[in-house]
């Protein structure tokens, strides 16, 4: 007896596979083809002009009095069996200099949104309710940090704040390279990579007299799995910023709480 001839659409799944294979090789020989050389040539360690790109970015983005950004996030969690998750969420930032910020990170997970005043930093938890204050030293950078090293709480984007006034995030770059230039979006950006003791991190800079990030990925060293956190900014400098928009105001139903309870009383709002 003859072989029963196989169905059609079998045929077309197998030419589709065939064809998804196909692609997929091509896109890996042209991404190969892109990065050939960077791993077997030997240039030197730091490209100076991959630091005079980060330089330059620095620089005008201590000329912006004010500003917008919000940021497409997403965020990694490897499980104890290696399996990497991905959440995302939205950032938006404004920021009005030397004495006013407001970031609000939104996620399925989790949000809050974070003031600061001049004087006062505050962080709120809008779906539960609470917020707590500190009293904050007189500049951005210095309260960033305060929150960091005292408080444990981390301020979405505060590079964007940093750069050009921390030193140490640049003389803690120990290699600097320029990949090629791409398209982010609508955008014509520069692709940089840079490594430090822990940490991983590509720098995507807009073409033009304006060399703002257009996303920005940090891979976690610390961590053997390196987890990745990645964001896509999209900036608004049309209008002012006033500070007093970013003024934070406690609705009826808010809770204070001191600031030592923030993680018990803060932890997921899910």
């Amino acid at each position: 007896m003859s072989k029963k001839a196989k169905p059609a659409c079998f045929k077309s799944m197998a030419m589709i596979a065939a064809l998804a294979c196909g692609a997929a090789t091509i896109a890996a020989e042209d991404a190969a083809a892109q990065t050939a050389g960077m791993e077997t040539a030997d240039p030197a360690p730091i490209d100076p002009v991959a630091i005079a790109a980060l330089d330059q970015m620095a620089a005008y983005l201590q000329t912006l009095v004010s500003f917008r950004v919000r940021a497409d996030a997403t965020t990694e969690v490897v499980l104890e069996g290696g399996q990497k998750i991905q959440f995302g969420g939205d950032i938006d930032l404004a920021v009005h200099r030397p004495d006013a910020f407001k970031v609000v990170s939104d996620a399925d997970t989790r949000t809050r949104e974070m003031y600061y005043n001049g004087g006062t930093f505050t962080i709120f938890a809008p779906r539960l309710g609470y917020y707590a204050s500190f009293d904050a030293p007189p500049t951005i950078g210095q309260t960033l940090d305060v929150a960091r090293t005292k408080y444990g709480i981390e301020v979405p984007l505060a590079d964007l704040f940093t750069w050009g006034t921390d030193q140490t995030i640049r003389a803690r770059v120990q290699e600097a390279m320029v990949i090629l230039p791409e398209t982010i979006g609508d955008r014509q950006c520069v692709h940089y990579a840079f490594r430090q003791e822990n940490v991983d991190w590509q720098l995507w800079l807009e073409e033009g007299p304006e060399p703002l990030p257009c996303k920005i990925v940090i891979t976690s060293k610390d961590d053997p799995a390196m987890p990745q956190y990645t964001s896509v900014l999209h900036w608004d400098l049309s209008e002012p910023v006033p500070a007093d928009s970013l003024a934070f105001n406690p609705p009826a139903d808010a809770h204070r709480i001191t600031i030592a309870e923030v993680e018990d009383a803060m932890g997921d709002d899910q």
